[in-house]
């Protein structure tokens, strides 16, 4: 019966392949002391390989987690203490808000609560002080928010805990998370640098061009966003991480790496997210549906996207990694389809609501945070967003600029859109104090309403 299961998430992962233009995926799913993973479509449509189930594929923010379950194993050595503020380890650390900067602790960076900018890439190089680089580089980063008061996704905040990682074991983040992570539970093909994985089968990433996919170059992200995203694996060792997320902190073969209580302070609710969302953890999203708890953490790169969630008590998780900007929707398609037929749980699909626009008028406007812009406006009677990527990673294909996306309300300041890739993508206005919209947040980002 599992095995049928399996098939029918394969079947519509392809449907969703074909639809999307998405070049290859690797699905694996885990269930009790069965394991079921397979390939699909092809490595690169300029250098055609058939993906396997060991094909390599950037799990891109997948990596957060890692860099999480690094940071717990060294606060169990008595190196790190989530309580701590940033500058015991780090005295020179700077963001644009002094007071900001010298009240965050090690537990900010991994709860996205820290209401800065999260959406830095700077190349500091392939050297390695690229972390320490990077993370002098965020002396002037934006607050778009209060701390503690808004989740506002945070890539560079993992960053700076990749370099605490370094000072603490005095070895690079990557020679760190290999010994932490990697080699006690057995991830014998999971990497961080080109070099490493250039002698086994990978995917490159692709973005959808006139329909059709075309290569994304380059094809990493720099060094200094490793801890955010960095890692490179095949879908039967993210099985065997997740496997050891099933359990209480030892390995396959007995050897603790976290003591019980480490693994629940992981996985329980640190910071609320939203109604639909859930909390997060320290770095895992954290939610329950019909009374079982997931938890789960997705990833995205230069065309590459992927996604883990496991069901711990149900000793349940799948994963899906795919090597197209339009990953997402395969992705979630899988995955509710998997949590139905293994578990019996169906995640509810937005409900759209009746509204006004008297009602929808208060939430026109111009919303931006330094990487991008939203322009919502009001036409017809119904509400669309406008996207504008400000700030840009250096690539050679560049997706053309989205058309405007329709929105509809589903509950007070609570809207999601309604068509393409972006169809049922959660977007929430955001009151401040005196009860005025302040913020739209959207992809999981806070962008402030620029009046």
């Amino acid at each position: 019966m599992s095995q049928e299961k399996f098939e029918k998430v394969i079947q519509i992962v392809r449907d969703m392949m074909e639809e999307h233009h998405v070049p290859g995926v690797a699905v694996g799913i885990a269930y009790g002391d069965q394991t079921f993973t397979a390939g699909l479509g092809v490595t690169s449509v300029d250098n055609p390989l058939e993906v396997t189930d060991e094909t390599l594929f950037q799990i891109g923010s997948i990596s957060k987690t890692f860099t999480a379950t690094a940071v717990m194993r060294l606060v169990e050595a008595g190196k790190l203490d989530l309580n701590a503020p940033v500058r015991r380890y780090l005295p020179g650390f700077r963001v644009a808000d002094e007071s900001v900067a010298a009240a965050t602790t090690v537990r900010h960076l991994l709860t996205h609560s820290t209401g800065w900018d999260g959406d830095v890439f700077t190349d500091t190089g392939t050297n390695d002080d690229a972390l320490a680089v990077y993370v002098e580089k965020l002396a002037g980063v934006e607050q778009l928010a209060p701390p503690d008061t808004l989740f506002s996704y945070n890539n560079a905040a993992f960053s700076i805990a990749g370099l605490l990682i370094e000072k603490v074991t005095g070895k690079t983040y990557e020679a760190a998370i290999k010994e932490l992570i990697f080699a006690p539970l057995g991830m014998e093909r999971s990497f961080f640098f080109a070099r490493d994985l250039l002698t086994f089968r990978f995917a490159v990433g692709h973005v959808v061009i006139d329909d059709a996919p075309r290569v994304q170059r380059p094809w990493e992200l720099p060094r200094a966003v490793n801890p955010a995203g960095g890692i490179t694996c095949h879908v039967k060792d993210l099985l065997r991480y997740a496997r050891f997320y099933m359990g209480d902190g030892a390995t396959e073969d007995g050897t603790r790496l976290l003591s019980p209580e480490s693994m629940q302070l992981l996985q329980t609710p640190t910071f609320p997210i939203n109604d639909f969302d859930g909390d997060v953890g320290l770095s895992w999203w954290i939610k329950t549906l019909n009374g079982v708890k997931l938890i789960e953490h997705g990833g995205t790169t230069l065309g590459q996207n992927s996604q883990l969630m496991i069901a711990p008590a149900q000793q349940f998780a799948i994963a899906i990694l795919t090597n197209g900007d339009h990953g997402r929707m395969p992705i979630d398609k899988g995955v509710k389809l998997a949590l139905k037929e293994f578990l019996g749980v169906e995640e509810p699909a937005p409900t759209p609501i009746e509204t006004t626009p008297e009602q929808l008028q208060e939430y026109v406007g111009h919303y931006a945070r330094p990487a991008m812009s939203f322009d919502v406006t009001l036409q017809d009677g119904a509400l669309y967003v406008s996207i504008t990527q400000s700030v840009e990673l250096e690539t050679e294909e560049k997706p053309p600029a989205p058309p405007p996306v329709k929105m509809a309300m589903c509950g007070k300041d609570q809207a999601f859109l309604t068509e393409g890739i972006y169809k049922d993508i959660r977007a929430e206005f955001l009151r401040r104090e005196d009860g005025r919209i302040g913020w739209l947040r959207l992809g999981a980002r806070i962008n402030k309403r620029i009046e």
